[in-house]
Formats: structure tokens, C-alpha cells, sequence
């Protein structure tokens, strides 16, 4: 073998050793090596995405950890990377329980209700909507007269008022097209003019910690079921839009662009200003920036949990206040808006579960896919999954994850070797060297038992540091980046379990076990001796 290969298969073994050493947390490493560090990281990209490759193999659905990580982090990034913009372009009415009291109703109300409280929200010429939603699905026919009456007042919204409806509707088991009950003439065969746009409203949520991480913008029938994103075949494969992005495209007049994968939900935190609020919201906190939520969700819990809920990012009305507000009270709600009607009363059960809210009636999720919509237009945040080898969109906020857990790690074992030749430089101060002389003078097994505690702080309070920098990194990339908060937290949570296992460790224990069996085992029995 020529002699420069030689050298430089030797200072490539020097710098892996060297590498191997690096995360070793000896703070009296000095490495020989300018290259180990760029080594170490390249090992440690390979071990993090080698555990996220067996973590979705085990469970294509995410870890646990990764959820865990998540649900601490969205109420950091909703109050410091969300922009709120467009909070105030959105309006949340809800027919509540201080509305069936008020009335003296019961649930479901009758169509005339909903028709007398639809041409209250856009009667007034100088306080019109700039569209409406109705999340009430009318699919199921009951005994009511007055069915006319509520298509009269859609009809007179959409086409006397100059302010489109959205109409929520579930697809037909037969025909998969979204349909509402008889008698509403929703873009039926001679049915014109039409009345209102049917939207699609289902709620899926995440299928191993139930939260609603992201939001489908549309969906079409395939032979193998329901699948996300438009059809190929509009004409023959059945399909609908969202409530959300039927509103961004047709009221908004958004570009968003292809449509790849479904919309990755970022939660806002920091609710809007309200004078008149319904009673069911007379008591919850209202969202504001707090750095406490920097502190790891275990800890933060032990003050958390008595706390009030907190209040809905989007101003909210009770339909009650219809009748006992003035137009001039209501006029900053309604002006201009897009008003979305839900419902919050017994019997409804039309709930999603928020990672910043908990759970919250349904209507809240499409405000804030609307929200979202708005805010970030055509560069809307993805939820898009891990696949190897990742994609570039993924890879870029994933490489600087790592980078940043590695360099937590290498100013931490810097700091510790820093503070170490300097209490061997200017002495040991008193105390400690009081204490280190009575450690010294204890058996070895009890100089161990003694290190243990020591060393898990050292351990832990490097991993909470590490935590800490990789939440502020994370809201950075989702308000820089297309990125979804699971695909890049899952990511972290593999790196920092690497870290915490000690990878280059097992690395190193691995070759020198390797290495040692070598010399143990010699591939060819030995000579016989010559005689």
C-alpha cells in the first residue's frame, strides 16, 4: 500500500477517534484533531436520522416523544412566531347555552331561528360581513315548516347582501358529493340562483395523541377510501374543499399554489381584545406572550394547572348578543369580516383538541386554518412527513436542529473544562476544596455512589439547556421555513435521545470492542514454528 494512503488512512482513524471523543463529556478532552467536531456532528446526523428512519419503520404514525415535545413547544410558538395579522379579519359566533336561555330554546332550534339570526350578523348595510360560515350541518330532514325561511335569508345573504355563504355539509355514503337536506336547494338541477358553497368540515385528528396538528384543505374518494388533496378527475372522482381554503380561494382570492400535502396548523395563543364577551367567556385568561413557557412542560405544570382556560384567539360572540348589542356595538365585529357560526351547546358534540386551547368547539379549528390561510398565503406550513432520503424542504430546518443540539453540547463541555483549569490555575476555593479533600478521603465505592447524583445533574441540566435552545430554534424555523411543528420536533427528539444515550459512547465502546476482538481472533491460525 503506498506510503501517502497509509497516512492518510491513519489520520482519518485519528480523527474518528478523536471524533468518538468529542461527546464522551470529559471535560479534559482536548481534541488533536481540527476536523473531529465536523466528524462528530456527521455522526451524529447519521444517528438521528438512522433513529427517526426505525422510530416511523416501528410506528408510522410518530413517537410519543415526539407528541410530548410538541405539545410543550406549539404554546411557545404560538406566542412568539405567530404574527397576528390577520386575527382581527375573524369573527367567532356561537350559538351557545346563554343563547338557548335567552330564547327560551332548545337544541336543535328551528330554521326560522337560524334564518332570524343569519340576516342579523349581515342586515346592517354598514356593518357587513365579508363572508360567512355556518358549521351547522343540515343533512338529516326533520318536521319544520319553516325550512323556507332559512334558505330565503341564504339566498337574500349571497344575493341581495353581496356577502357569500359557506354552508358546512358531509359527503353522501352514496354518491361521496357533499349534500344537505331537502328543501335548501344546494346547487341542485334547476336550483338558481345559487344560494351558498357547500364545504367540507370533517375533523381528523392526530392518530396517536388526538390533537389537531394539522388540517385537511381538500379531499377526494379513491377506490381505496378517502384520500387529502384535490382530484385528478373532478368530473368522476368525487371531491370537496375545505371551509377554510373555499374562503382564502373565493372570498380572499388567494394563489396557494399545488396542493402537496395537508396544511400543518399553527395554534395562535395571544386571544384579541374583547369589550363584550358572552358569558361562557367571562372568566378565561386571556392569551399574552409569557417566557415561562420557555421552562419544559413537566415543570411548568406544577404552576400551570390551576390556572384559568385560556380565552379563544379570535373574538368570539354569543348569538344572544345579536339581540342585546346595538349596530354600533356590533359593527367592529362584524364590519368586514369573515364570520364563522358555530355551536357550543348540549348535544352538539363538535369538538377539536387544541395543543394550546385543549379542547375547543370545532368552529375554532377552521378559524384558525383560515387564519393561517391568510397569514402566510402560498407559503402555508406543511405537514409533510419524514421519507428517506428527506426532502430538501425538510432537511434544511433538520440540519440546523442538529447543529444547534451539538453546539449546546460542545459550549457545555467547554465551559466545564474552562471552569475546571481555572480552579487549577488560581486554586480551589476554600469550601470546595474542603469538599474535594473529604471526596478524596472517602472508598471508591463510595466516591462512586457519591459521583451518581452529581453526574445526573450535570446530565440533566445540559439536556434542559439543550431543550431550551432547540424550542427557541424551532419557532425560528417554523416562522422561517414550510416546515410543520411534528416532522421538525420528531427530528429534535431523536437527536436529543441520541445525546442522551450517550451515542458516541456506544459508538466507541463498539469499535474498540470490534477492534480487540480482532486482535484476539486472528483471521489465519498461526504458523507452525519451524524446526
Amino acid at each position: 500500500m503506498p506510503m501517502k494512503t497509509m497516512k492518510l488512512l491513519s489520520r482519518l482513524g485519528n480523527d474518528l477517534n478523536d471524533a468518538l471523543s468529542v461527546s464522551t463529556s470529559t471535560p479534559a478532552y482536548r481534541g488533536r484533531s481540527r476536523f473531529a467536531p465536523l466528524w462528530a456532528l456527521l455522526i451524529l446526523v447519521v444517528v438521528s436520522f438512522t433513529m427517526l428512519w426505525l422510530g416511523d419503520k416501528l410506528n408510522a404514525s410518530g413517537m410519543a416523544l415526539t407528541r410530548f415535545m410538541a405539545r410543550a413547544q406549539a404554546p411557545l410558538t404560538a406566542q412568539f412566531h405567530y404574527p397576528a395579522v390577520m386575527r382581527e379579519q375573524i369573527t367567532v359566533a356561537m350559538y351557545d347555552r346563554e343563547f338557548l336561555d335567552s330564547s327560551a330554546s332548545a337544541w336543535p332550534i328551528s330554521y326560522q331561528d337560524h334564518a332570524d339570526g343569519l340576516l342579523r350578523l349581515a342586515g346592517d348595510p354598514n356593518a357587513r360581513p365579508k363572508a360567512i360560515m355556518l358549521d351547522i350541518t343540515f343533512g338529516q330532514e326533520r318536521d319544520d315548516p319553516t325550512i323556507s325561511s332559512l334558505r330565503q335569508a341564504l339566498c337574500r345573504i349571497q344575493n341581495e347582501f353581496k356577502v357569500p355563504v359557506f354552508l358546512a355539509a358531509m359527503p353522501s355514503p352514496q354518491t361521496g358529493r357533499l349534500t344537505i337536506r331537502a328543501g335548501l336547494g344546494a346547487d341542485q338541477p334547476g336550483a338558481a340562483p345559487a344560494c351558498f358553497t357547500l364545504v367540507g368540515v370533517d375533523y381528523l385528528p392526530d392518530p396517536l395523541d388526538g390533537l389537531a396538528w394539522s388540517y385537511q384543505l381538500s379531499r377526494h374518494l379513491t377506490d381505496d377510501g378517502w384520500v387529502s388533496g384535490p382530484a385528478s378527475e373532478p368530473l368522476k372522482q368525487p371531491a370537496y374543499r375545505s371551509a377554510a381554503l373555499a374562503m382564502a380561494q373565493d372570498v380572499a382570492h388567494l394563489d396557494l399554489g399545488e396542493e402537496t400535502v395537508p396544511m400543518a396548523l399553527v395554534w395562535g395563543h395571544n386571544s384579541a381584545p374583547q369589550i363584550h364577551r358572552p358569558e361562557r367567556l367571562a372568566h378565561c385568561r386571556p392569551g399574552a406572550p409569557d417566557r415561562w413557557q420557555l421552562v419544559p412542560g413537566v415543570l411548568r405544570q406544577l404552576w400551570d394547572a390551576d390556572r384559568l382556560p385560556l380565552c379563544p384567539y379570535h373574538q368570539t360572540l354569543s348569538m344572544a348578543q345579536l339581540a342585546t348589542l346595538s349596530e354600533s356595538e356590533l359593527a367592529p365585529y362584524l364590519a368586514g369580516r369573515y364570520v364563522l357560526v358555530g355551536a357550543n351547546v348540549p348535544g352538539f358534540n363538535d369538538f377539536a383538541d387544541s395543543p394550546v386551547h385543549r379542547v375547543t368547539p370545532g368552529i375554532y379549528m377552521h378559524a384558525m386554518a383560515l387564519d393561517n390561510l391568510l397569514t402566510y398565503a402560498g407559503d402555508y406550513k406543511l405537514s409533510a412527513e419524514w421519507t428517506m432520503p428527506p426532502s430538501w424542504a425538510l432537511l434544511k430546518p433538520g440540519l440546523l436542529a442538529i447543529l444547534l443540539v451539538f453546539g449546546v453540547h460542545l459550549a457545555w463541555d467547554a465551559l466545564q473544562a474552562k471552569l475546571i483549569r481555572s480552579f487549577q490555575l488560581r486554586g480551589w476555593p476554600p469550601a470546595l476544596a474542603s469538599l474535594h479533600a473529604r471526596f478524596q478521603a472517602q472508598p471508591e465505592r463510595t466516591r462512586r455512589l457519591l459521583r451518581l447524583p452529581v453526574n445526573a445533574l450535570a446530565w440533566l441540566a445540559r439536556l434542559a439547556l439543550q431543550t431550551v435552545a432547540v424550542m427557541v430554534l424551532i419557532g425560528w424555523l417554523q416562522s422561517h421555513f414550510r416546515i410543520g411543528m411534528l416532522p421538525v420536533v420528531e427530528l429534535v427528539g431523536m437527536t436529543l435521545l441520541a445525546e442522551g444515550l450517550g451515542y458516541m459512547k456506544k459508538i466507541q465502546a463498539l469499535f474498540k470492542t470490534t477492534a480487540a476482538a480482532s486482535v484476539a481472533t486472528p483471521p489465519f491460525p498461526a504458523s507452525p514454528p519451524v524446526t
